[in-house]
């Protein structure tokens, strides 16, 4: 029987290791539920009841269920406030997972429920944003602009801001981050940039030439002859005529970009393409051009008839300044799906493909503009014009050959 001893200490050893195992395995459980990571079940057993630890492990589920429903009821609150927000909002936490995003995030980025939880890093698809995340987690809080390409959707530019958030809601390490668009600030600045550049260089060369022959005029007018002063204040009446084209040309536009509203009026745009017409026959007789009307919109047009004017009248003198080798001029009107379609047509020289798509940029001009002395505002006013009516202007090639403008009015109400 010697090997009784040696059997009765096995078992003890065995016991006593199985105990240790089970008691480990029981604190691994009480930490993770404190910690909230994981949703084991509550240990149970013979040791559980031996120990009384049962109640404590009740105790510990309670406390956990307790602050993860603080927890949620906090994030459900900030998700309720920045819901209504037109600013972006992104919650990512220590792990650089996306815990929050209210609808303008969720349409900046272009998320779905799904992304919610994932990693934030293929989410945005921007090094920069990362950068700031970063940035967030060293210095508690930064910002930036940052350029977010969104293929195959429009690049954005973004005014991003972040600070280290609450932890009861998010835990610790969590950062939120709101974003405003301000890509359309960012073309207001590029435009403003290129309008001083543009308006100095226009100003510039009339003010250059009437200065240069009114001082000529003014040294040397003793000893001019006729032919040569009839020259001159030819030139000057000329440049005076070009700069007034120009500052009446930037004061229109002003007018149309500080406009909250128009006043329709019906057959508005009837009216007054029968008007200019009538005022640009002396010229396009003088052009041999043959200007033509066909107005077949049922409505006349509903339009602002000050507006309406100015829309016309830039169709026409842009045809007639620009339009090279031009014999006939048709000015014409339908009904649309959408609206009145207004449409301007010649037979000119046309433009080329490369000069097409920016012809209603303001103050860009194609070469034959520049040799006839165009502003490069004419149809930057038809495009204003057409938008302060919620409607668009387009230019195509016309068949055989020529340039149509096309303005699309929306219905009256």
């Amino acid at each position: 029987m010697s090997w009784l001893p040696w059997l009765l200490l096995f078992a003890l050893v065995v016991t006593a290791v199985w105990c240790f195992a089970e008691i480990g395995g029981h604190l691994r459980w009480a930490r993770r539920a404190l910690l909230a990571d994981g949703g084991a079940p509550r240990p149970q057993g013979w040791l559980v009841r031996k120990l009384r630890l049962e109640e404590l492990f009740i105790a510990i589920e309670r406390r956990t269920a307790n602050e993860s429903e603080i927890r949620d009821a906090a994030a459900r609150r900030i998700e309720a406030l920045l819901a209504p927000l037109t600013d972006a909002v992104l919650v990512v936490d220590a792990q650089d997972r996306l815990r929050l995003a209210n609808p303008a995030a969720a349409a900046l980025f272009n998320l779905t429920e799904e992304d919610a939880g994932g990693s934030i890093v293929p989410l945005v698809r921007s090094a920069d944003f990362i950068e700031l995340v970063r940035r967030v987690r060293t210095e508690g809080g930064a910002r930036s602009m940052i350029l977010l390409n969104r293929a195959p959707l429009s690049d954005v530019w973004i005014q991003a801001a972040g600070a280290r958030t609450d932890p009861e809601a998010f835990d610790d390490g969590a950062a939120i981050f709101v974003l405003a668009d301000v890509t359309a600030l960012k073309r207001l600045q590029a435009m403003e940039r290129d309008f001083v550049t543009n308006v100095s260089h226009d100003l510039r060369t009339p003010v250059t030439i009437l200065r240069g022959y009114a001082e000529t005029l003014a040294e040397d007018q003793a000893t001019m002859s006729t032919e040569d002063r009839a020259r001159f204040t030819q030139k000057i009446v000329g440049s005076v005529g070009r700069l007034q084209g120009l500052v009446e040309g930037l004061l229109a536009l002003a007018s149309l970009e500080s406009a909250q509203d128009v006043r329709r009026e019906v057959g508005a745009l009837h009216v007054a393409a029968r008007e200019v017409a009538e005022e640009f026959a002396a010229r396009c007789k003088a052009a041999g051009v043959k200007l033509e009307l066909k107005l077949e919109a049922a409505d006349g047009g509903a339009a602002d008839p000050v507006q309406a004017r100015r829309l016309v009248q830039n169709l026409i003198d842009n045809a007639l300044s620009h339009a090279a080798g031009m014999s006939r001029l048709l000015i014409s009107t339908r009904d649309t799906p959408s609206g009145v379609e207004l449409s301007v047509e010649d037979d000119g020289a046309g433009v080329t493909p490369a000069d097409l798509p920016r012809l209603f940029d303001r103050f860009y001009r194609t070469d034959k503009s520049r040799r006839a002395g165009g502003s490069g505002l004419g149809l930057s006013i038809v495009r204003q014009v057409a938008e302060l009516h919620g409607g668009s202007a387009s230019a195509e090639p016309a068949q055989p050959k020529g340039l149509r403008i096309t303005v699309t009015l929306p219905a009256s109400a």
